[in-house]
């Protein structure tokens, strides 16, 4: 396990996040995990989507706030907040708007419209050809601020 410099690991790998206009998202509750695609922003260092707080996703994350996300190769584990209702949130709205305009003129706009924000803890990703051109996993921890990188033991 290779120990790195936590914030230039995580300033990259947020650099990452940045540019992602989706992720998929899981949720679950009472023992019942669903996984599905999200249109999303981030900003001030967090993810954000907008749902109906009529669907499944938000009647879970009341219920459980620990969430999932994947984008590409890379694993985001955090806490879901409900924010309020979408038209309420100017920040998202503007970042929204500019990535997925269509979305935001079909939703944002409807009274069951909210804005839901992950809180990243835990990213994980996947990087090939790093240590002697076989695989291995970068891990960042945010709540210890700590950053590693470390070989599968499979591909030892």
């Amino acid at each position: 396990m290779d120990q790195l410099d936590y914030n230039s690991e995580l300033e990259k790998v947020y650099k990452q996040i940045g540019k992602s206009k989706f992720a998929v998202l899981a949720t679950s509750a009472q023992n019942k995990p669903t996984v599905r695609t999200m249109s999303i922003v981030f900003f001030d260092n967090k993810i954000y989507f907008q749902t109906s707080n009529e669907y499944l996703k938000y009647k879970q994350i009341t219920e459980n706030n620990n969430v999932a996300l994947c984008i590409g190769n890379m694993q985001i584990e955090g806490k879901a907040n409900i924010k309020g209702k979408t038209i309420e949130q100017r920040k998202f709205i503007e970042i929204y708007k500019k990535n997925h305009n269509s979305s935001y003129k079909k939703y944002s706009k409807l009274d069951e419209s909210i804005v839901i924000e992950i809180d990243p803890k835990k990213i994980t990703l996947w990087e090939y050809n790093i240590i002697n051109g076989k695989p291995s996993r970068l891990f960042i921890e945010i709540e210890t601020e700590k950053a590693f990188r470390k070989m599968e033991p499979f591909y030892k």
